[in-house]
């Protein structure tokens, strides 16, 4: 047998102004006006009510709720089950704990767990953050002060929204977990996600499983994404890609940054940069990409340590770079090296304009050297590797034309080693030797072939027929010929020569 303290307590009725009973109409005590009930810790109120005998009660007009925690529920119409300690409220409900109000239309409200749930929609505000959100379920665990939302979830903030299928949500660490298909819309940025939280008082967000920000022209994409709203930097990690969108350009890596403020990007770790044009793609890799807009918002790359990139027609390797991208002009810093069709131009600072998807010029600015394979066939990039033509000078302009030299301006120190071809036989081969130094120098071509020399200040110039031509390949003292270093395809890029 249940001894006294072990069996459940009663509802006691604590105040009401009148009180009926007409078991022929109802069999509940009747109560009207100021209805003061109470059950061990939670305290009701209301105008009337119906009291059955096994505890149970309805209530009518001006409802509420207070649970031991200071917490309140107030409605026009309640339902209470004393077995379940369950109650349901209709009508203009209203929920208040601490800084946070719910208002629905249909609430179930377990007194002793103090769970609260609510179906076919329901009303958030926070007095705090001015959070206000909305969906069509939810339960509110007010032991833990936490919300789960389901179902055209819309949070709002004076600095955001955000749309979620499933939302977790604790009013009083202001912490915001997201499940499912999210986005988070800012002044300038949109955030999408398929899960992450987001911390309110510290302003920091996660965001994973096809993670992407949108920051004006600039997309973020990664297995993951760190945001922090009071720095404004986000970090990328994993299957990074920053693109932008009006410049056909995109940054990929392992890692990245990106701070919006300056809009400066950062990537490492097999970083890539790849520019589309119309018929072409440079493909571009470095240790580390950094990118930062100028003043007209058109974007310079920074590409730092094993420099290397390849486009069709052009190739290049150095240690250091920077891409502007309003003029498409590569400078290269460091051992620069660059190939195009079958030339090769080394010096200490390199400097190439890409005009219309193909090399327009490459501007050498000391120890400049220009060497191509004699004997190499119209584009081929390999010949007998034998007999070298050969430029070299303090600084020098090669202007291209169709992807092939055009004309050669040659400053200080000039020298030429040059071989002239005769192909009648579908082979180039070698007629003899050019061999001339001067002050300056400037050569012009035709369909690859040297066609002209004009050579100024004090000019020296030789020519051997083959008959006369010295047994050993004639070389300048710079001589490098560096074919092993040049990439061969977009993917030798990430190879180490």
């Amino acid at each position: 047998m249940l001894s006294a303290q072990s069996q459940p307590q009663r509802v006691k009725l604590i105040h009401t102004d009148e009180l009926r009973y007409d078991k022929s109409q109802v069999d509940a005590q009747r109560l009207i006006g100021h209805v003061h009930l109470q059950l061990e810790g939670t305290t009701f109120f209301c105008d009337s009510a119906y009291l059955f005998a096994n505890d149970d009660f309805d209530a009518f007009g001006k409802i509420q709720i207070l649970d031991a925690s200071g917490g309140t529920v107030s409605a026009d119409f309640l339902h209470f089950d004393r077995a379940s300690k369950v109650a349901t409220l209709r009508e203009h409900v209203v929920l208040r704990d601490k800084d946070m109000t719910l208002t629905t239309g249909f609430l179930t409200y377990a007194v002793d767990s103090e769970v609260a749930v609510y179906q076919g929609g329901g009303k958030i505000v926070s007095s705090v953050n001015k959070n206000v959100l909305t969906s069509k379920n939810g339960t509110y665990f007010g032991a833990t002060e936490t919300f789960h939302f389901k179902r055209q979830v819309i949070l709002k903030n004076p600095n955001y929204v955000v749309t979620c299928d499933t939302m977790q949500y604790n009013s009083g660490s202001e912490m915001t977990y997201f499940r499912g298909p999210t986005t988070i819309t800012g002044d300038s940025t949109v955030i999408y996600c398929e899960n992450g939280y987001y911390d309110s008082r510290k302003d920091e967000s996660r965001f994973g499983k096809r993670a992407r920000i949108r920051d004006g022209s600039t997309i973020l994409f990664g297995d993951s994404i760190y945001y922090n709203g009071v720095t404004n930097l986000g970090e990328v990690f994993g299957n990074v890609h920053i693109r932008d969108t009006t410049e056909s350009m995109v940054i990929s890596g392992d890692y990245g940054k990106h701070l919006e403020t300056t809009k400066w990007s950062f990537v490492t770790g097999h970083a890539l940069l790849t520019q589309a044009y119309d018929d072409d793609t440079l493909f571009m890799h470095a240790d580390t990409l950094n990118s930062l807009p100028d003043s007209l918002g058109r974007d310079r790359v920074f590409a730092f340590h094993g420099v290397r990139f390849f486009k069709s027609d052009l190739q290049g390797v150095c240690d250091s770079l920077v891409y502007l991208q309003q003029d498409s002009t590569l400078w290269m810093f460091d051992q620069p090296i660059v190939w195009s069709a079958q030339s090769q131009v080394t010096g200490d600072t390199i400097n190439l304009e890409i005009r219309n998807e193909a090399l327009r010029y490459a501007n050498v600015l000391s120890n400049a050297l220009i060497v191509s394979d004699a004997e190499a066939s119209g584009d081929s990039i390999s010949g007998r590797e034998e007999k070298f033509n050969q430029i070299k000078g303090k600084s020098m302009r090669a202007d291209f034309l169709n992807d092939a030299l055009h004309q050669i301006r040659v400053e200080g120190n000039a020298e030429l080693i040059y071989f002239p071809t005769d192909d009648k036989s579908g082979q180039p081969k070698t007629m003899g030797t050019n061999e001339g130094q001067c002050s300056a120098m400037l050569l012009s071509f035709e369909n690859g072939e040297l066609s002209r020399v004009r050579m100024e200040d004090a000019p020296k110039a030789v020519f051997k027929s083959t008959k006369f031509a010295d047994a050993q390949p004639m070389r300048l003292k710079e001589f490098k010929w560096l074919k092993s270093l040049r990439p061969q395809d977009r993917y030798a890029i990430f190879l180490t020569p």
